[in-house]
């Protein structure tokens, strides 16, 4: 059995991908599992079928029902499953919930009230902590010859892959646990003899390294990435495929899809397109001299069931190169004038009172280009307020957009207005500032507390440890915390902030992060205020008092929608307005405000390709502007059109705000 990941940039068609070259390897007799380990996932509507975390047999929708209880696969089936990580960490947790619970007894001041408080609670960032493990399970539960993995976009993907290193560390922490009951029995009654606590940590130190042997043996793993012949997907190509082969991953294949024939007449959108790719395909093939190098033809329709998938595999071929004259032009919307004022037109679906503006939707929509041009027209608007435009998606893209390097100093654009600042958020580097403040209360605590009067390393090393076993998430938590402090705290810093989301399932899972954090800090709290005749009180409790305040105040401002407001940003086609529909139902419960929809990069008519994308494009946006009116409070759709190259730069953005068009509720 072999692994094959799917990787690369959101929005490269990374789903498509899978999906076709799952279809392909069982029409070609070979026993295939496709699995999607995105959050948010789109893996059932590239299939058109309605997946679940068990795998379910792929064929005609009429039926493909009562798949489930098969025991094996035939040669020549596909099979696919959409990964449910919170309950495959339960299943996990559930099989050696009494080891570490008995760990956490003897190792620890907690007794079993407490461990069970800290049991029950969520993990952020589940998805990349038992990503990997519910892999493995789910190939194991039927015979299969390949499992395909359609993975998050490259951030997340790079987390997942690290999971072995996490576990490993989580090996190492309950060792550690242990490690001083051993101690007290072998110093009170001699010799340690292990039991079955001893046996869960080594078969989870041994599980860490059974699957860090998978990754890095090219005949059972290997990682196809997917990218377009453009810069910024090139550009991310090139640093992810070195980031999986320094992890130890082969990577044998780069797929450039969506490949733009040559128009049939002259045409604004097509014709720069075709030619700009040419030059991209050569990069691609100056970058990766060494890799299986692919190209995927562009589709007119966007390919969904088993059909349309195996004719786009059936149309993959070796990467074409051809020597071209360069021939890159710039947006077709720029004129001469050397300022260009935002007028009244560009109607904005934020109000005057919004502090916190949040765009997000599915990779590859366009979410940096209409927060950047959103931002510009909200810093104009309100000149007199201090206004920050920032990027939480790990795989920043504001400095491209705006032509200019950026980091996670807020800075300003030349020829932005002056009350703008503009910041790519360095999440790592912020939760690492705060686990060191955590650190260092944690050894005054131990110093206050003990002075010297008992060797109290073991617990001080548990402690400690814990903090580097933070789940993936709680970084980005803390960021997000970080910058809403300065917008929340009096006097404030920034009267406006406007972020750039991650895409959608990770956007998602830092919005119900604030919740899960503020259960932590009450467990934290609990326990603090039980044992503080033990371990006294200091300044890690009023950090935890000051922690669980700014969380409050967090979660009020993103339930209030005078104050918050998001903006769904979305394509008018079928995979992206399926997901557009998820989200709004997510953000509807999770109490998220939403604005209004955007429907970006809308063709309109010219060359016969594009008179055709218009066409198949009207229903979606019909289907949009009904999603707008049942999940905004305003009923909103704003459509923004289809442009080549997209916009860089102020100048452009400005001038690409002004040509979106807002659609209301037809009688």
């Amino acid at each position: 059995m072999r692994f094959v990941f799917f990787g690369g940039k959101g929005g490269v068609g990374k789903t498509t991908c899978a999906a076709a070259a799952a279809v392909r390897a069982a029409e070609g007799g070979a026993r295939v599992l496709v699995v999607s380990t995105d959050p948010a996932h789109s893996l059932g509507d590239a299939l058109g079928l309605e997946l679940a975390a068990d795998a379910r047999r792929v064929k005609d929708t009429k039926d493909a029902k009562d798949t489930k209880d098969v025991k094996d696969v035939k040669a020549g089936e596909c099979w696919a499953a959409e990964l449910d990580a919170d309950r495959a960490l339960t299943r996990w947790l559930r099989e050696r919930e009494q080891a570490i619970r008995t760990i956490a007894e003897r190792g620890t001041y907690f007794d079993q009230e407490d461990v069970d408080r800290f049991l029950s609670l969520s993990f952020p960032g589940v998805d990349e902590l038992v990503g990997l493990i519910e892999l493995v399970r789910l190939s194991r539960a039927k015979t299969y010859d390949q499992v395909v993995v359609d993975t998050a976009p490259t951030g997340h993907t790079l987390r997942l892959l690290e999971m072995p290193d996490t576990l490993k560390r989580l090996g190492e922490v309950l060792d550690q646990m242990h490690a001083k009951h051993r101690f007290l029995a072998s110093s009170l009654g001699g010799a340690w003899r292990g039991d079955f606590a001893d046996d869960a940590i080594a078969e989870i130190e041994r599980e860490a390294a059974e699957l860090r042997e998978l990754l890095v043996d090219p005949a059972r793993c290997a990682f196809t990435w997917v990218t377009l012949a453009e810069e910024l997907p090139v550009l991310e190509a090139e640093d992810g495929v070195r980031a999986l082969e320094e992890h130890g991953v082969h990577v044998d294949v780069v797929v450039v899809n969506r490949v733009w024939p040559e128009p049939d007449r002259k045409c604004a959108l097509c014709t720069p397109r075709f030619e700009d790719e040419l030059e991209w395909k050569i990069s691609v093939a100056n970058v990766f001299p060494d890799k299986s190098l692919l190209e995927v033809p562009a589709a007119e329709t966007e390919p969904q069931g088993p059909a349309g998938l195996l004719a786009l595999a059936q149309a993959v071929r070796p990467l074409v190169v051809e020597k071209v004259k360069s021939k890159r032009g710039r947006a077709t919307l720029v004129d001469d004038e050397p300022t260009v004022a935002m007028g009244a037109a560009a109607l904005s679906p934020i109000a005057e009172t919004v502090r916190l503006a949040l765009f997000g939707g599915k990779g590859g929509v366009g979410k940096t280009t209409i927060a950047a041009a959103s931002a510009l027209e909200l810093a104009a608007a309100r000149s007199r307020e201090r206004v920050l435009l920032l990027s939480t998606d790990p795989a920043h893209s504001l400095g491209d957009v705006f032509g200019v390097e950026l980091g996670d100093e807020a800075r300003r654009v030349a020829k932005a207005p002056r009350n703008l600042v503009v910041r790519e958020l360095d999440a790592a580097k912020a939760w690492a500032a705060e686990r060191e403040r955590y650190r260092a209360a944690i050894g005054d605590l131990f110093d206050a507390v003990f002075r010297g009067a008992m060797d109290a390393s073991y617990d001080r090393a548990v402690l400690e440890d814990l903090l580097d076993l933070a789940p993936p998430g709680i970084d980005e938590l803390f960021a997000i915390v970080s910058l809403l402090d300065a917008l929340l705290a009096e006097p404030r810093r920034y009267d406006l902030v406007v972020v750039d989301t991650a895409p959608t399932g990770h956007t998602l899972r830092l919005l119900s992060l604030p919740e899960k954090a503020l259960a932590w800090v009450h467990a934290l709290m609990s326990v603090i205020l039980k044992y503080r005749s033990v371990v006294g009180l200091g300044d890690f409790a009023s950090d935890l008092t000051a922690l669980a305040k700014r969380l409050r105040a967090l979660i009020a401002l993103l339930a209030d929608p005078v104050q918050c407001a998001f903006i769904l940003v979305t394509r008018p086609a079928a995979l992206p307005r399926l997901e557009t529909e998820r989200a709004a139902k997510e953000l509807r419960r999770l109490k998220v405000p939403i604005a209004a929809v955007v429907a970006n990069a809308v063709t309109a008519p010219s060359c016969k390709r594009c008179t055709a994308a218009a066409e198949s494009e009207r229903p979606e946006i019909d289907r949009l502007e009904r999603l707008a009116f049942r999940a905004a409070r305003l009923p909103r759709l704003i459509t923004a059109p289809a442009i080549y190259p997209g916009p860089h730069g102020v100048r452009e953005l400005r001038l690409f705000r002004d040509t979106w068009l807002e659609r209301g509720p037809r009688a």
